[in-house]
This record gives C-alpha cells, sequence and structure tokens, in this order.
C-alpha cells in the first residue's frame, strides 16, 4: 500500500503525512483494540461509533456549563463504561445475542446523543490545556498518536498474560464448553462489553480533543471500521482468536487507503467504499481459511 501511493501521490511518504495518519488513526484504533478483545470473545459491539459521540458530546455540553474539562474526562470514561455495561446485561439478561442488542443500542445511543446536543455541533468550548492532546506533541510526535500505542502496549499485554483474556478466547473458541467448566460466562460477556465502552471513552477523549468539538455525526461508520482493522488483524466474527499488535496493523492499513485515496483527490465516497472492499476482503479470506483448515482436519480423521 505504502509503495502503491508513493508512486501515485509523492507526498504520501512523507514524515509530515506519516505523522498525520497517525494522528488520524489514533481514535479509531483505541476503538478497535476494545473490538479486537469482543471478537476474541464471540461477541460483536456495533454501538461503538455512538457511545463515542455520546461520550463526545457530554463532555463538550458540560464543558460548555462551566465545568473544567479536564474534570469532564473521568466522566466520559464513566459513561462509556456505563453504556458498554448496559450492552452486556441487557445481552445477559434477555440471553441475546450482543449483535442483535447493540445493533439496537447503536440507534438508542444515536438518538441519546443527538438529544443531548440537540442535533448541532456542540463548539464554542472553553479555552483549555485540555485541547493540547489533541494538537500537541511530545519529541515531534503527536500526543494523541503516544497515547493510542500506550492503549496497545497494554491492550496486548492484557489480551497475552491476564486470567481474562485467556477466559474471553475459551469463551469465543466454545461457549458451551466454557460454561461445562465452570466460567463466569455472563460476568464474562458484561465486562468484555465495559471494556469495549471504556476503549470508545478513550477514544471520545482524544475526539473532543483534535476536533474542539462534538460534531452531531462523529462516530457513524466507525463500528465497522474497528470491525475491518481486528479481522485483518486475526480476529474472526466466530471468537476465538485476536491480536492486539494485529489490529493496529489492520488499522494502520485502512487509514493509509483512505488517506491515499484522499490525496489522489477522489471524493469521500471512495474512501468510505475502500473500507467496506477492505471488510468483505478480511471476511472471505478468514472463511477461506477456516474451511481449508476445516477440510484438512477432516482428511486426517477420515483417511
Amino acid at each position: 500500500v505504502i509503495i502503491l501511493f508513493s508512486l501515485l501521490t509523492p507526498f504520501f511518504f512523507t514524515a509530515s503525512n506519516l505523522l498525520l495518519i497517525s494522528r488520524q488513526m489514533a481514535i479509531l484504533g483505541v476503538i478497535a483494540v476494545g473490538m479486537t478483545f469482543v471478537l476474541a470473545s464471540g461477541e460483536v459491539d456495533l454501538s461503538v461509533g455512538w457511545t463515542f459521540n455520546m461520550v463526545m458530546s457530554a463532555m463538550a455540553m458540560l464543558m460548555v456549563s462551566g465545568v473544567n474539562p479536564w474534570l469532564t474526562i473521568p466522566i466520559g470514561l464513566a459513561l462509556g463504561v456505563l453504556l458498554g455495561v448496559f450492552n452486556g446485561l441487557f445481552a445477559v439478561i434477555f440471553k441475546l445475542p450482543t449483535i442483535i442488542v447493540t445493533l439496537g443500542t447503536l440507534t438508542l445511543y444515536r438518538g441519546l446523543a443527538l438529544s443531548v446536543s440537540g442535533g448541532r455541533t456542540v463548539g464554542n468550548l472553553p479555552e483549555s490545556s485540555f485541547f493540547e492532546i489533541g494538537s500537541g506533541n511530545l519529541g515531534g510526535v503527536p500526543l494523541m498518536s503516544i497515547i493510542m500505542i500506550v492503549v496497545f502496549v497494554v491492550g496486548a499485554w492484557l489480551l497475552r498474560n491476564t486470567q481474562f483474556a485467556r477466559h474471553l478466547l475459551a469463551l469465543g473458541a466454545n461457549r458451551q464448553a466454557a460454561e461445562r467448566v465452570g466460567m463466569r460466562v455472563a460476568r464474562l460477556r458484561i465486562l468484555v462489553m465495559a471494556f469495549s465502552g471504556l476503549m470508545c471513552g478513550i477514544a471520545g477523549v482524544l475526539g473532543l480533543a483534535f476536533l474542539g468539538a462534538a460534531d452531531a455525526q462523529s462516530g457513524s461508520g466507525y463500528e465497522l471500521t474497528a470491525i475491518a482493522a481486528a479481522i485483518i488483524g486475526g480476529a474472526k466474527l466466530g471468537g476465538g482468536s485476536g491480536t492486539v499488535w494485529g489490529t493496529l496493523i489492520g488499522i494502520a492499513l485502512i487509514m493509509a487507503i483512505q488517506n491515499g485515496l484522499a490525496l489522489m483527490g477522489l471524493p469521500p465516497a471512495w474512501q468510505i467504499s475502500s473500507t467496506g472492499i477492505v471488510l468483505i476482503a478480511a471476511v472471505t479470506v478468514d472463511y477461506l481459511t477456516r474451511s481449508r483448515r476445516r477440510a484438512a482436519t477432516e482428511q486426517i480423521l477420515n483417511p
């Protein structure tokens, strides 16, 4: 991808543009970390985009009402977790797949976000060093990118070294077996959705600091991009696998493609369509890989 766009547009492979890509991918990258955990457990969270928007809108409205911008951060993070817990609790109580629940809460959270913001962009926020999170640099590297990398490092460690993650992977691989060995499946489902909500909360903080306002439409379509990044990185829609560093590669690939298309002067519709194409390709490759493994296993068992 880098070679292709470097040939098509000379500005693509420059330090300034690569830093721009790293800043642009920070928000979706953090959301995609949460999605990696969710997919690994065999769940799907379609509400991430509007959870992100809800956090941004709530924080912006608090700032406008006079709350110190820095004090809105823990409120935004708590709101993200609360919305994630609601998703998990609803799925557990009513014994529903999270893909169905979050399809509903996607619309619910969108309505709540639009109600909070009045359907308009919430701007004219008070001046504060808070916004340095979105515009500042440390050693020439955007602070947003540094925060994203910290989230990826912590996420990778959690997925590799904790019992929580091992149970999530076991749950995603075979829920019935996980229940038989005594795993607290309901608790795991709620916790992983809460974790996804936390990641949306962090992304909401980054988004508000970067944009300096809460756009009423921010976050639309983020769920598909996050799913695509996680699947490219090795996660499966059926659960049981996923790597955080693979997700980083996935989101970098998607954002590089969108950036390259923008530099070529192609309309935004092409950039949006590229995510869909990448998602279809990733799902197809995942399906073919699983089919080949299944066929190989059957051949071994039934020579």
